[in-house]
């Protein structure tokens, strides 16, 4: 009962924050749309069929984005789960011994925590992917030309391409990272301990979900921190080198969405990560399902002692 008050409660409290960040975002596109006649009129990209371009933004980031993540969420948790744990099984099963923890503990989402690398991969997909090319394909002619063309001058026009690049990249991002988080809460686990206990080396237990976690992290780690801090850098760099040219002036507000992208990608993924957990109690029982029919049925329970003297 009490955890479930907690879960409720936790709940309300992301749903405030998302009502906010949809508040937000309403009044960002009345003050863009007020303020700067230019770009009312003309579209994003072809990909959304309005012709007003803080409109698209706002869609994007409060509809888009979420509607990408729960894509990701079940696309990557039901389908992309069960093909790890067959390779895994497959390709190191023969030096491991597989086993399930059946108690699992009851534990809130941490949603930064959960968060944080599948931000950071999907903020450094889309930034691999700005080019000239992509450029001309995600946004219309008419935003190009409305910002004077200078890609190289206009960090508003990375800005903008960027966030249609994440329609696809967040959910890319999120694809992946749900198969951690149906696997390590599955409670699915390896161990090479009975192979190795009568020779001199360190046995390891771990569970599929980290080993694929960690496989996603070397990618999503400290390059993609590097990328992000280096766009933020150009765009204070152009600001300063550009000062009084009026064809910068765009840069501004961009900068200003740059630094808060982060954040606005947390809360975009809140509907993904609620949902997640109302379903948890239904992907563990799939994981283990599929589990079972590869063999993996035996109850491991973990234990250690802990001794004051290690050379007794």
């Amino acid at each position: 009962m009490e955890f479930k008050k907690k879960r409720n409660a936790k709940y309300r409290n992301l749903i405030i924050i998302y009502v906010i960040y949809v508040i937000f975002w309403i009044i960002l596109t009345t003050v863009l749309n007020n303020r700067i006649a230019e770009i009312r009129n003309i579209s994003l990209t072809r990909l959304i069929p309005i012709n007003n371009l803080p409109i698209e933004l706002a869609l994007i980031f409060i509809l888009i984005l979420p509607l990408s993540g729960l894509l990701g969420l079940f696309i990557g948790g039901y389908l992309l789960s069960p093909i790890i744990m067959v390779l895994h099984k497959k390709l190191i099963g023969s030096k491991m011994f597989y086993g399930v923890q059946k108690k699992s503990v009851l534990r809130s989402e941490k949603i930064f925590s959960r968060s944080f690398f599948p931000i950071l991969m999907a903020i450094n997909l889309s930034s691999i992917f700005i080019t000239p090319t992509i450029f001309n394909y995600v946004l219309e002619a008419d935003v190009v030309n409305q910002s004077g063309g200078l890609m190289d001058l206009s960090s508003w026009i990375s800005l903008l391409a960027e966030s249609v690049l994440l329609i696809v990249t967040f959910g890319i991002s999120i694809f992946f990272f749900s198969t951690v988080w149906f696997l390590k809460d599955s409670g699915i686990i390896y161990s090479n301990k009975v192979k190795i206990e009568k020779s001199q080396e360190l046995f390891t237990i771990k569970s599929i979900g980290d080993w694929f976690q960690t496989i996603l992290k070397s990618y999503a780690g400290i390059g993609a921190i590097i990328t992000y801090m280096l766009i933020v850098y150009n765009f204070v760099n152009t600001l300063i080198e550009y000062t009084g040219d009026p064809r910068v002036f765009m840069n501004i507000p961009s900068l200003i969405l740059w630094l808060g992208l982060p954040f606005y990608l947390v809360v975009s993924l809140i509907p993904a990560l609620i949902c997640n957990d109302l379903i948890k109690n239904h992907r563990i029982k799939f994981i283990r399902n599929i589990g079972e029919k590869i063999g993996i049925t035996h109850a491991a329970i973990i234990s250690f002692e802990l001794k004051e003297d290690m050379n007794n």
